[in-house]
């Protein structure tokens, strides 16, 4: 094996590894050459260490010139045109993400495997994200999600629990709440069966089966979000759960949670103060654009489970947001949304009170004030 064969697949051991600047750091000897390298591997290398360091700006052009010294993927695989495309935008991102699904439908023939299956599917929702967003004025962009949704549904058989969530958003687009509420919960059931398919995998060849979790959670945290749209509080609550049985401390998952459970004592004191009204899901986004406008009686004994529910999933983000080493955007948004909420239930819960949450105890019988300081004050 060559020194930069060997770079290569020090620097692929090491992003598998979560570990990007070990990554870069094994790149660095040979980041020279990349100008006028015709090496598919060490360019798509580079382009994955930048991309997982968030630097799409050094990433974009080369995956750029990987595509086009492997325009059919037959040197490097066809992962970096769904990359790219996503990353373009627009009818240009239409067409690299078509030549991506193309490259795959040729390496696979007659018969797809499930591999093949999940990145043609990938492909396909990617363009209806685009098609959702910079195109959505285009007179054909609802007709081309329809298209787009259906090809996705029968290459799936119905079963990718991605199609249904994303089904589900264009029916909410197209008013249509009722076939969106319908989608999401078939979302969520394929997403349970595609969990319980991986612990099983994972039982029988008796190997990790986190990586293939981790994938599920950005999928789970958006159904999560267009479920709490909807009004689906309940399965927001089980997909949040399934959330944080992956990643104990995902700081997101935990504001979500708070945010049902205060949508939940929302709905009730609403419901509480306007009886002759029916909420269905046609008359939701209504009431989400106007639920900051009610106030919650937080000494009302019918909704004092739902706010303690709420302080103490939004506790626990709050807690883990002030320890988070370096916050970006989205953790500073979901920090500051946390502290606005707690503000209106009436403040975060204690240290002791979260230990004992934590430890399934109740509050008087803790007497062990340093359990939170291992449990939520490590950096994340």
């Amino acid at each position: 094996m060559s020194d930069i064969e060997s770079c290569i697949q020090e620097a692929k051991k090491a992003l598998c590894e979560h570990d990007v600047k070990e990554a870069l750091k094994r790149l660095k000897p040979l980041k020279k050459s990349l100008k006028s390298t015709d090496n598919v591997s060490l360019i798509q290398v580079f382009a994955d260490a930048y991309l997982d360091d968030g630097q799409l700006e050094k990433a974009y052009p080369l995956l750029s010139r990987a595509c086009e010294l492997d325009a059919d993927g037959s040197r490097g695989g066809s992962e970096k045109f769904f990359t790219l495309g996503q990353a373009t935008g627009g009818q240009m991102g239409l067409s690299i993400l078509l030549q991506g699904i193309e490259n795959v439908s040729k390496e696979a023939g007659e018969e797809l495997n499930q591999e093949q299956t999940d990145k043609i599917v990938g492909g396909l929702l990617s363009m209806i994200e685009i098609w959702m967003t910079d195109l959505c004025m285009e007179t054909e962009a609802e007709a081309q999600c329809e298209e787009l949704l259906g090809k996705a549904m029968e290459i799936c058989e119905g079963k990718s629990p991605e199609v249904w969530s994303m089904l589900g958003s264009v029916r909410i687009s197209q008013q249509r709440y009722a076939e969106a509420i319908e989608a999401f919960t078939q979302s969520w059931n394929f997403f349970e069966i595609k969990r319980q398919d991986i612990e099983s995998r994972a039982r029988t060849m008796e190997t990790s089966s986190y990586e293939e979790h981790v994938q599920l959670l950005q999928p789970l945290l958006s159904l999560a979000k267009m479920c709490i749209e909807m009004g689906l509080y309940d399965i927001s609550l089980n997909i949040l759960n399934a959330v944080t049985d992956i990643d104990e401390d995902n700081l997101e998952a935990y504001y979500l949670q708070g945010f049902t459970y205060y949508m939940i004592s929302k709905m009730e004191m609403f419901k509480l103060t306007n009886p002759d009204v029916v909420v269905k899901p046609e008359n939701m986004l209504e009431f989400n654009q106007h639920f900051k406008e009610l106030s919650l009686d937080l000494n009302n004994e019918t909704l004092s489970e739902t706010i303690h529910e709420a302080k103490v999933a939004l506790s626990f983000a709050y807690k883990l947001g002030q320890n988070v080493a370096a916050m970006d955007e989205l953790t500073y948004e979901l920090v500051a949304g946390t502290k606005e909420i707690l503000d209106e239930l009436g403040g975060p819960l204690s240290d002791q009170d979260l230990a004992a949450v934590r430890k399934g105890t109740d509050t008087g019988d803790l007497r062990d004030t340093d359990m939170l300081d291992e449990l939520c004050n490590e950096d994340i």
